[in-house]
């Protein structure tokens, strides 16, 4: 791992490239006692070289149990800010967010704990303008495509119709560039909720998931209709079909398929840790539960979510291979990154 000076480049190119204050900008920066204060307060001295109104708060690492909310100090501070960035302290789905979200704000979010060299090498070492061709074109394939299948050799065999959703590159590339975004970095993914009723297959979970963190032995999810009706495999299975009945008896929005998304960063691996798996080049992350408006799809709010990821699926767009084995095909329009 790299030594900690970097966070100062780092910090420079979150701030002045995925942020992009203008001066005087309302700027929060939110972390918790378990991130890298160097990181934290390099982000918020690049935040005032760059002229923003910055501010930054630390809260204590705490597990904060779904649907209990913010503070009153933090959650002003949110709604008085244009411009959040979140360095850890799982706020992203509080009230205040969303709330702070409607409003016009724009929210950056990570968690580098665990994963500190990733998120250097990601951003510093990666060549982000072709990744974000590579986005775009994702974008162009997806949007007039009526029929997506993904299969993997373990077993995955999954069809969905993405025709009339609509795919924005921009949520998922890691920077926040319009009023009312969130979005995550190290960039970058590219987003769509499938249309819901026309999911079905079989997903089997090869890499990881929310719960399990790296999956040891895949397991399978039968989707019907864009919703889980049995998980069938060994130990990892068994977590999550206990998972699900448990908090599905309290929202059964868990059981539902919100979103598919294929990671576009070639410096990220499977390594437990899903801000770095999501991201791994043609890897596929299926999420449940909890919906961003953005999406356009019809799950809607939940207090959960939860993530499995595919690690080298084979994608197909109406019959033809956009990415399998963990790479684009340059047949498609794809840049090599």
């Amino acid at each position: 791992m790299r030594s900690v000076v970097f966070w100062q480049e780092f910090a420079h190119v979150v701030v002045n490239r995925l942020v992009n204050p203008e001066p005087g900008d309302p700027l929060l920066i939110v972390a918790d006692t378990a991130t890298d204060m160097n990181l934290v307060q390099a982000c918020f001295t690049a935040g005032i070289v760059a002229g923003a109104d910055a501010h930054m708060i630390v809260q204590k690492r705490t597990h904060r149990d779904a649907g209990k909310e913010l503070g009153a100090s933090l959650k002003g501070a949110i709604l008085g800010s244009k411009l959040v960035l979140v360095l850890g302290g799982g706020i992203v789905r509080d009230p205040a967010t969303l709330e702070a979200l409607e409003k016009g704000a724009r929210i950056l979010s990570t968690v580098v704990n665990g994963i500190e060299d990733y998120c250097l090498r990601a951003l510093l070492d990666v060549d982000i303008d072709a990744m974000n061709r590579n986005c775009k074109r994702v974008e162009e394939l997806w949007n007039k495509t009526k029929v997506c299948q993904v299969t993997s050799r373990q077993g995955t065999d999954l069809t969905y119709e993405l025709i009339p959703r609509k795919v924005k590159s921009e949520f998922g590339d890691g920077a926040i560039t319009y009023d009312g975004e969130i979005d995550f970095f190290p960039g970058a993914q590219v987003n769509v909720a499938p249309v819901e009723e026309t999911i079905n297959g079989v997903i089997v979970v090869d890499a990881s998931d929310t719960h399990n963190r790296l999956v040891h032995t895949p397991y399978s999810l039968f989707v019907e209709d864009g919703i889980i009706q049995r998980v069938e495999g060994g130990p990892e299975a068994d977590l999550i079909r206990n998972w699900m009945e448990t908090i599905g008896a309290r929202d059964e929005k868990v059981y539902r398929l919100c979103h598919a998304s294929i990671g576009m960063n070639p410096a990220a691996r499977i390594s437990g840790n899903l801000m770095e798996d999501e991201r791994k080049l043609a890897a596929l992350d299926f999420g449940f539960g909890f919906q961003y408006p953005e999406l356009g799809g019809t799950v809607g709010h939940s207090l959960y979510h939860w993530d499995v990821i595919l690690s080298t699926p084979t994608i197909y767009l109406d019959g033809k291979e956009m990415s399998g084995g963990g790479q684009l095909n340059p047949d498609m329009g794809f840049e090599a990154v």
